[in-house]
């Protein structure tokens, strides 16, 4: 009797453990062209299936919405099958379209994917012909050396206070919470850190900058470089969370738009200014090499870096991934297409400004990493996902486009990524480059 009571138990568990497994949805989306880039007028197609555990599964109902530049989305409904499900669509005119899709069971309840997986794909059309809307202002050069000068006439008086490393990089490395004086309220914020016993010019640098949001800035530990790596809003580093969650939902609450209708107040023109402030400071390090200077950053943190390159003509490499703060006038266009993050205005349905946005728009050319784009340079690596959202493919191949066609320029695309597309060629280049330090 004790042992059938036991080998119950253990039956008994054994369900239960079976039952806690928890079955794994994913979508898979692909185009019939690997890179799913297409001419104008050509036939894109799209195929999903829908995966549980990996394994293609037929019967389930897939909402999607298809969007194209200029067109009204198409709401519509697939059912799964075994073999992928195609959809069709194109574009006359070069730009953008994607598909995104929602599994729903058979009480139309939504079924939840895989934290972190792609639920759509994406293709261009004839992206390299993707032109800006915008223009240049005539004193764009005259504004910014404006602010150049500004900067010039300010002592950078840095203060480095020695701050901790990870345990496993002490005696190879020292880290610092930098602070450097800088016009426009704020000042440059990050932490420094270098190799131990760093020689007199012997080190590359690299200066990063952050996305959109409020936070400390990080360590970053290359053995072969300077790191500098700047918070975007010159606050304070290594602050509890509460600091920063105050910040975000009082001071810098919105701050992507404020001011944004007047150019000598603009938030990111106090941005900007730290940018250009941060590569100041990084040359007058007694170890860097006085050659290389490369800029990095991701979406807010990916602008940054264009408009760092596009004002210093001492940068050598920029590696930008799925850059923000781009082609602000997106919804000029024609046909109409979303703009780059932050959205900063929308044109009317006949492609009129509003006497506000109007202003808004003349503000956002002053800070357009288009017009800083066309000033580049050097080396400049983009990336860009083709469902990402936020700062939408078409911006960011406006900005690649605008770059000047003497310079060495490359884009790494993910049909089915999102705001997380990676930049590996760009990242590759900057291997090498400090490989040959």
């Amino acid at each position: 009797m004790k042992h059938q009571r036991r080998l119950l138990s253990l039956i008994v568990a054994l369900l239960v453990t079976l039952s806690l497994h928890a079955q794994v949805y994913t979508i898979k989306a692909t185009t019939d062209k690997p890179e799913a880039i297409y001419k104008k007028g050509e036939t894109i197609q799209f195929a999903v299936q829908f995966l549980v555990d990996d394994q293609p599964q037929a019967g389930t109902t897939l909402k999607y919405s298809l969007r194209r530049d200029g067109h009204d989305a198409i709401n519509s409904e697939v059912i799964s099958a075994a073999e992928p499900v195609h959809i069709t669509t194109s574009l006359d005119t070069p730009g953008w379209a994607y598909v995104m899709f929602t599994p729903v069971d058979k009480e139309g309840k939504r079924i939840e994917l895989k934290a972190k997986s792609s639920a759509g794909v994406g293709a261009m059309v004839d992206p390299l012909e993707l032109r800006y809307a915008g223009k240049c202002p005539d004193d764009f050069d005259a504004f910014w050396a404006q602010q150049r000068a500004t900067l010039d006439a300010i002592p950078l008086n840095p203060r480095l206070e020695p701050s901790p490393v990870n345990k496993d990089r002490e005696g190879k490395f020292v880290a610092f919470d930098v602070k450097v004086d800088c016009a426009g309220g704020m000042p440059v914020s990050g932490y420094l850190v270098m190799p131990a016993g760093a020689q007199a010019k012997s080190l590359p640098a690299v200066v990063s900058y952050h996305g959109a949001g409020v936070r400390s800035a990080n360590k970053s530990y290359r053995d072969n470089a300077i790191n500098f790596d700047v918070n975007a809003h010159g606050i304070d580093n290594g602050q509890p969370a509460e600091f920063y969650d105050n910040l975000r939902e009082n001071e810098l609450k919105g701050y992507p738009h404020r001011d944004k209708n007047d150019r000598d107040q603009f938030y990111f023109k106090g941005m900007y200014l730290r940018v250009m402030r941060a590569l100041d400071f990084v040359k007058t390090l007694p170890e860097w090499n006085g050659r290389d200077l490369i800029v990095i950053g991701g979406s807010q943190g990916g602008g940054q870096a264009i408009v760092a390159a596009g004002l210093d003509p001492q940068v050598t490499l920029c590696v930008s991934g799925v850059p923000a703060l781009g082609d602000h006038a997106g919804t000029l266009a024609k046909p109409r297409r979303n703009a780059g993050w932050p959205r900063l205005y929308a044109a009317e349905k006949d492609g009129t400004l509003s006497p506000e946005n109007a202003q808004v728009a003349k503000t956002a050319e002053y800070f357009d990493n288009v017009n800083f784009a066309r000033r580049i340079r050097c080396e400049t690596f983009l990336s860009t996902g083709f469902i990402d959202t936020t700062c939408v493919p078409t911006s960011v191949y406006v900005v690649f486009n605008t770059l000047p066609a003497d310079i060495r320029k490359e884009i790494s695309t993910t049909p089915d990524g999102g705001h997380g597309a990676p930049n590996p060629k760009g990242y590759a280049r900057l291997a090498e480059v400090l490989a040959k330090r």
